[in-house]
């Protein structure tokens, strides 16, 4: 590998089904002012014309790769591992394909590295209601490995990280347990084995939130995945009491989605019910 190749930043986009917003987030790519050495366009097994569109791309742009997988794995993990394997560049950032980067994106992580302290940089994001997803960030935060343990502050369309970790981490795993939470289990990962994170309060990306399939619907199974993988880093030694504190609220977290859950369909039956009582005293009334 050159000189050039270790200081190059390839990009992943995964994507899947969405070919207008996968065109949108290659174009935001394309169109920074640090440019990237290559784009690999990741498919999941598309079987719309996501496939026709973006190897429409790598024929006219010398610097977009389209690579697929046959079959839709589930995981997106499944195609960032495949970008990371293929890509050339030392450098690793990754876009999914219902955001896009902004203006500057490259450019302000490459002189957030080049400042020294990192290892693997990270920044804030605009949401689609254009609030800060991190509204009250610092301008520059060197989360601790306890700190990833107590939340996730990466936001995956803003990452940048170098390859070799990556590699030598496993990627993003793909085992279903994990689904949504497969970027969160890679930055623990990653963390544990000393790469040092910077995340910077500048928005770098603009976060697409509005749609459904963010897996909000889905808050039990993804807390209480969240709290097996927080114990799982925990009880790593050296164990730490900042460590249990933060498996043990994630733990509790579980209890509280659950309890929520129960307290609104009770709510939801009790209101049906009197519904009906009511509906029934007006039929009475009518005889």
């Amino acid at each position: 590998m050159s000189h050039a190749d270790r200081d190059a930043i390839s990009v992943v986009i995964s994507t899947y089904q969405r070919a207008d917003a996968c065109e949108r987030a290659l174009r935001s790519v394309l169109a920074q002012t640090e440019a990237p050495l290559e784009v690999l366009v990741c498919d999941n097994g598309s079987t719309d014309d996501t496939e026709a569109r973006l190897r429409g791309w790598e024929a006219r742009e010398e610097r977009v790769r389209y690579l697929r997988v046959a079959t839709n794995s589930s995981t997106p993990a499944t195609t960032r591992n495949l970008g990371v394997e293929h890509a050339r560049g030392e450098l690793i950032a990754f876009l999914d394909d219902d955001d896009e980067w902004l203006p500057g994106k490259l450019a302000a992580q490459r002189a957030a590295l080049a400042s020294g302290g990192a290892d693997a940089v990270a920044g804030n994001a605009v949401r689609s209601d254009d609030t800060l997803y991190f509204p009250h960030a610092p301008a520059t935060w060197h989360p601790t490995r306890t700190d990833l343990l107590w939340a996730n502050p990466i936001i995956t369309s803003s990452a940048l990280v170098p390859r070799r970790h990556l590699l030598s981490a496993g990627g993003f795993p793909t085992d279903t347990r994990l689904r949504g939470l497969e970027d969160y289990a890679a930055w623990l990962e990653l963390s544990g084995r000393g790469v040092r994170f910077l995340v910077l309060g500048q928005a770098l990306v603009r976060y697409e939130d509005a749609s459904d399939d963010r897996l909000s619907r889905d808050r039990a199974r993804i807390q209480l995945a969240v709290a097996r993988l927080a114990w799982s880093h925990a009880l790593r030694r050296p164990p730490t009491s900042a460590g249990l504190m933060a498996a043990v609220r994630h733990s509790a977290g579980v209890g509280y989605i659950l309890g929520a859950d129960v307290l609104a369909r009770l709510r939801a039956r009790e209101q049906a019910r009197s519904a009906g009582r009511r509906s029934g005293a007006g039929h009475r009334g009518d005889r």
